[in-house]
């Protein structure tokens, strides 16, 4: 008998908005089966979040997706009703924290990419000016050495240009710096971000985790532990 796969203890990962991207992508490499231990600590945490996570509000839209969903779960062969309603409540409550995912990440997005055309734009005006100072600076140097006995004016002139020019210059390597942690920020955001959910998977994997459905050649625990999902204490029906 093969050995259980690991899941990284999905059973860790609360299931919130934030949260979701983690719990989604560990949920669809689980390979089964999985330690006991491991199946019930899901059932209790997919269980707690349906019923603790507020449902969206009915719309016909709703209405529509969720009898294509009953569909789908009966073509899994899943016939008990109140599996199916429950199994429904559960992949409702994961589509609406995937849309507040999805939302919170593109405002994300949005304020990530507005904060790298600013650095973008300050950049550019930094290097700009810094040239325009060290041009001011060249200049006054010049009429400076060009001169006799250079009065006071012309070296404080000098000497403010010449400041000018390394406070922008000696910007330069930070802005460099935000650019690069910005743009890991957002390839990390664009890395993590779930773009849509696999629904087939989705119900075919809850549906033996939570135990709706068995298949055969499928063991979701090892058969010497199977009486542990009867008797253990962390079961959630």
């Amino acid at each position: 008998m093969s050995s259980p796969a690991k899941s990284d203890s999905l059973a860790e990962y609360a299931l919130t908005a934030d949260s979701f991207p983690a719990f989604y992508g560990k949920l669809m490499a689980i390979r089964f089966p999985l330690a006991v231990e491991e199946v019930l600590d899901l059932r209790s945490l997919i269980n707690h979040t349906a019923d603790d996570v507020e449902e969206p509000a009915e719309s016909p839209q709703s209405r529509e997706f969720n009898e294509s969903l009953l569909a789908a779960i009966a073509s899994f062969g899943i016939e008990n009703k109140h599996h199916s309603e429950r199994l429904l409540k559960v992949l409702s409550v994961l589509r609406a924290l995937h849309y507040q995912h999805t939302v919170r990440s593109r405002d994300t997005e949005l304020r990530i990419r507005s904060a790298l055309a600013e650095n973008r734009e300050v950049k550019s005006r930094s290097r700009r000016y810094g040239n325009f100072m060290l041009l001011g600076m060249t200049a006054s140097a010049i009429v400076w050495a060009a001169m006799t006995e250079a009065n006071w004016f012309i070296r404080m002139l000098t000497f403010v240009f010449a400041l000018l020019a390394w406070d922008y210059y000696h910007s330069l390597p930070t802005l460099d710096r935000e650019l690069e942690r910005l743009t890991k920020q957002l390839n990390e955001l664009l890395r993590k971000r779930v773009s849509s959910l696999n629904w087939k998977t989705l119900i075919h994997k809850l549906s033996l985790i939570l135990g709706y459905k068995r298949i055969q050649g499928i063991e979701v625990f090892r058969h010497r532990e199977e009486h542990e999902i009867v008797r253990g204490p962390r079961a959630y029906h």
